[in-house]
C-alpha cells in the first residue's frame, strides 16, 4: 500500500480481519548487543505492559525484563547463577547501564509507541 493513500471507512471494512489477526500476533525482532557481542530476542510487550513501565522509576529494566524472550530472562537457572536477589536485578547484570534504555526503546519500536506515525509532509520530504 501507498504510503499516500487516504485511509477511508471501507478500506478499515476490507482490511479488518488482516488488523485483527496482526494484532493477536506478537512481533519479535533481533538486537546485536555490543557488550554481548551477540544477538537477542525481543517481543512486543502489550499496551498495559508499556503503560505499566512508563508508572515506574526503573520503567526500562521493567520493560527489558519482560519483553527479551532469548535469551529468557525470567529463567530461575540464569537469576541464580548471577546472584540475583531479585528477578530483576538480571536485567543490570547482564547489559551495559547505556544498553538498557535503548534495548527498551526497540521494544516499544515494535509495538508502534516510536516512529509509528508520521505527519504526510515529513514523508514527502
Amino acid at each position: 500500500m501507498n504510503k499516500h493513500t487516504k485511509i477511508t471507512l471501507e478500506e478499515l471494512l476490507k482490511r479488518k480481519e488482516q488488523m485483527l489477526e496482526s494484532k493477536k500476533q506478537k512481533k519479535t525482532k533481533s538486537l546485536y548487543v555490543k557488550s554481548l557481542d551477540g544477538t537477542i530476542t525481543i517481543e512486543s510487550p502489550t499496551g498495559d505492559l508499556a503503560r505499566d513501565a512508563q508508572e515506574l522509576d526503573n520503567g526500562d529494566a521493567y520493560l527489558v525484563y519482560s519483553c527479551v524472550t532469548e535469551p529468557c530472562l525470567k529463567s530461575k537457572e540464569l537469576q541464580q547463577a548471577f546472584d540475583c536477589v531479585e528477578p530483576m536485578e538480571i536485567v543490570e547484570k547482564i547489559f551495559d547501564v547505556g544498553e538498557i534504555p535503548q534495548i527498551a526503546v526497540e521494544c516499544l519500536k515494535l509495538a508502534g509507541y516510536v516512529d509509528g506515525v508520521k505527519a504526510v509532509e515529513d514523508i514527502k520530504n
